[in-house]
């Protein structure tokens, strides 16, 4: 089952390494576990060595894990593209809204600005109708008065 090694220069175990202890990937071979018992522990496992289940069934477990976490990245995705175009379309509502509303501020304040501009202008000409009617009347006047001195 298990076999001890007699401690030597290359068997001795080391401080632990920067880099992790499981490779890119999911799992260990149970070759791979083995390799790295022995070089980290000093001890040389046999192929029926019980501990080797537990290998297996942590990578069963990693290859369900990863599974849950595509399954769950599809489903991320496919909510966040949801959400988005929700999102998006409810911001563009809200911009056509705006746009309206503006546009229609804009006219509105127009209307109103040449409104007030038609009153002042419509003012402008009575004032200028009754001034030239007194300015007519007043000639009028005059020319009567010296019509009137001149005949006399």
């Amino acid at each position: 089952m298990t076999q001890e090694i007699e401690p030597s220069e290359n068997t001795m175990p080391k401080a632990p390494e920067d880099k992790p202890i499981l490779p890119d990937g999911i799992g260990l071979s149970l070759e791979q576990a083995k390799a790295l018992i022995a070089k980290d522990n000093g001890v040389v496992l046999s192929s029926d060595e019980p501990a080797l289940m537990g290998i297996t069934i942590c990578n069963a477990y990693l290859i369900e894990v990863q599974k849950l976490h595509e399954r769950h990245s599809k489903g991320l995705a496919k909510l966040m593209a949801e959400k988005t175009d929700a999102y998006v379309s409810g911001v563009n509502t809200a911009i056509a809204q705006l746009s309206e509303s503006l546009s229609a501020a804009s006219v509105e304040g127009i209307r109103k600005i040449f409104d007030d501009h038609a009153a002042r202008l419509h003012a402008f000409k009575n004032t200028a109708t009754w001034a030239t009617a007194i300015i007519a009347v007043s000639a009028l006047f005059n020319v009567a008065v010296f019509i009137l001195r001149g005949l006399r």
